[in-house]
């Protein structure tokens, strides 16, 4: 897949304040075999308006870090930080649910099979008026609206099921949308559709989306701005266009490497050696240090904090500075 750019947010005249400030969150899983370290101190801004890009490898802590803000992790996990909406303090409780809502990456596990997608929306909306129910799915794409109320899941193809959750995440009127893999199941016509679609839900409603994906050229079509995650970590985060043509952190710079591109086409796709750090053990110095081919002695003696690159441009790598 290899979209072209969506106008980027700044340009619609939105002041870029910050809507949501997070500060050192830190998530730990205590199964019985021991505590999970899943989050180990991230701190980001998601500016009002914007469309804010996660990236990262699959167990790098995308989505399990929103989730927590929602209250959506176990009781029996350990999340510690601070959350601000707007200036204002808020619990880590799932507070922010007021809010936000999550489109979630499976449309078909997210739906009740034995509801219709009308009764589904009832329960959230909290209205019994048809009409309304109707436009939320117009709203959210979906052409003769009003017979679809009667429709069960089963019955819609993977995009319409995607389309009817993105609907019912509009039917609680959010300031902030969280989009976990949305396109993930999604063939390349209707990812391209979808994204379309939460970029003009933007332009219409004033929302702010936060877009979590492990698809580069997905967060280069519709993003303003990334934060790149490794082992719980920001690694790296800017202007989108700043971080994906000119990554600073080697882990940025590896994850672009590996993405088919007619430039490669007929020789062996890079890959990056090794494995993500186990959460169950401590890490000692970047986390990144075990696969980087850069890795020099201090890499391994402290945890790398982000340096600015550019203005607005951070980078968490020592490299950003000459060896001691």
């Amino acid at each position: 897949m290899t979209p072209e750019p969506a106008t980027p947010g700044p340009s619609s005249g939105w002041t870029m304040t910050d809507l949501l400030s997070v500060d050192d969150l830190r998530i730990t899983f205590n199964p019985p075999a021991g505590p999970v370290r899943a989050v180990r101190g991230v701190s980001l801004d998601v500016r009002h308006g914007e469309i804010l890009g996660v990236a990262g490898e699959s167990g790098c802590g995308k989505s399990v870090l929103f989730r927590a803000l929602l209250g959506m992790v176990p009781p029996s996990a350990t999340v510690t930080g601070s959350l601000r909406l707007d200036g204002a303090s808020l619990g880590m409780d799932g507070s922010l649910q007021a809010v936000a809502a999550l489109i979630q990456q499976n449309p078909g596990a997210a739906l009740n099979p034995v509801f219709t997608i009308g009764r589904q929306l009832h329960l959230v909306a909290r209205t019994d008026d048809p009409a309304v129910l109707a436009d939320l799915l117009a709203q959210a794409g979906l052409a003769d609206a009003p017979r679809l109320l009667d429709a069960y899941p089963h019955e819609l193809s993977g995009g319409m099921l995607q389309r009817s959750v993105i609907a019912l995440a509009l039917a609680r009127r959010p300031r902030l949308l969280i989009a976990d893999e949305p396109t993930t199941a999604l063939d390349a016509t209707t990812q391209a559709q979808v994204l379309d679609l939460l970029g003009e839900l933007r332009a219409r409603h004033g929302l702010t989306v936060i877009l979590i994906s492990h698809d580069l050229a997905v967060i280069r079509r519709l993003c303003d701005r990334v934060v790149v995650l490794y082992a719980g970590r920001v690694a790296e985060a800017g202007a989108t266009a700043d971080v994906l043509d000119a990554p600073g952190h080697p882990y940025t710079q590896a994850l672009l490497e590996s993405i088919p591109r007619p430039a490669v086409a007929g020789r062996e796709l890079a890959s990056i050696p090794g494995l993500i750090p186990d959460g169950r053990r401590p890490i000692a110095g970047c986390a990144f240090a075990p696969r980087c081919p850069h890795v020099r002695e201090d890499c391994r003696s402290g945890q790398p904090e982000p340096r600015p690159l550019h203005p607005g441009h951070t980078v968490a790598c020592v490299l950003m500075e000459p060896p001691p």
